[in-house]
């Protein structure tokens, strides 16, 4: 799946396939980032925009002096460990600084802040150490069921294509990148894909009245479509094209034996993580295995294997 990583100067989305491994970053990436923005500090954040601790540079450069041990920690949690909760009184001497770098767990960048932004954060009511803690368990969650969902869409044997409300991309999956790419020869181009499904002249519908039950045919693309909404707390959020490479005839469901259409998005979530788990599990030696492959914990694998009632002994 592709999936946003930031936003570009012209506004554009850039897109990079699984943006959410923490193997795409080591912990000396972060002391190259200190050296290449000549900067003291770095704020870390959330996706909310909190700020969840600072980094210094000496503490990372003295960090660093064990590589050896540094080397085998994943990044987001070398982060958490430096990233510290300065007062006010601590942030003020860097006050001669006028913009700053600032990282999410991950460490990627999230943008910059202004000192007076970083000031205001310093002091916001969040930024309380206990309160800056369940953030980043919060943010590292999160991070995970994302990673979860990649995992999941990947295993559908569909092109995917997802847009919200506005008709701007949310993500892609690779069998999309792979059609796109023998009808095309190239990568994706998302303007080209977004301005297409907008375009009521390239969509032609093909069967189906009701509003869930959608089926189409778009002649800049090339392919045909089924498109079901997405729902988010019982509101429309956007809409999953599910193509088909057929010439004709609706294509059928998601999940073999579930009609996704009566189901809510985290009905359909549920039962496709239910299917992965299982299929996955399949070709595995162990627990301990198969909880790498699907980079969560063992406990994690363990807990989502009772809630789906999957037995499985090798």
């Amino acid at each position: 799946m592709s999936d946003k990583k930031d936003t570009a100067a012209d506004g554009k989305q850039a897109f990079e396939e699984n943006p959410y491994n923490p193997d795409n970053r080591r912990p000396e990436d972060i002391v190259r980032l200190f050296y290449s923005r000549d900067v003291p500090i770095i704020p870390v954040v959330s996706k909310r925009g909190i700020l969840i601790g600072v980094l210094k540079k000496e503490d990372i450069v003295t960090e660093l002096s064990d590589i050896e041990r540094v080397q085998k920690l994943r990044i987001d949690d070398f982060i958490t460990r430096l990233a510290k909760k300065l007062t006010l009184d601590e942030i003020l001497p860097y006050g001669s600084i006028k913009e700053f770098t600032v990282i999410n767990l991950f460490g990627e960048e999230q943008g910059r802040w202004s000192r007076l932004q970083l000031f205001s954060a310093s002091e916001a009511p969040e930024q309380s150490a206990s309160a800056a803690g369940r953030e980043a368990d919060r943010q590292k969650e999160e991070q995970i069921l994302e990673w979860m969902i990649y995992l999941i869409l990947e295993h559908i044997p569909r092109a995917l294509y997802a847009v919200n409300m506005q008709g701007m991309t949310i993500f892609y999956n690779s069998h999309f990148e792979d059609l796109y790419r023998r009808h095309y020869k190239k990568d994706v181009d998302i303007d080209f894909v977004e301005k297409a499904i907008k375009d009521p002249d390239a969509n032609e519908l093909l069967s189906g009245k009701k509003s869930d039950e959608l089926m189409f045919y778009n002649r800049e693309l090339g392919i045909h479509y089924e498109k079901i909404p997405l729902m988010s707390k019982r509101k429309k959020v956007g809409f999953l094209l599910y193509c088909s490479q057929e010439t004709g005839g609706k294509g059928g469901s998601l999940i073999p034996g579930v009609d996704i259409r009566s189901k809510s998005l985290a009905d359909v979530m549920e039962a496709v993580e239910r299917l992965v788990l299982v299929d996955l599990l399949k070709d595995k030696k162990g627990l301990g295995a198969a909880a790498k492959s699907m980079k969560i914990s063992q406990k994690s694998l363990a807990h989502k294997m009772k809630k789906h009632g999957i037995d499985w002994e090798k």
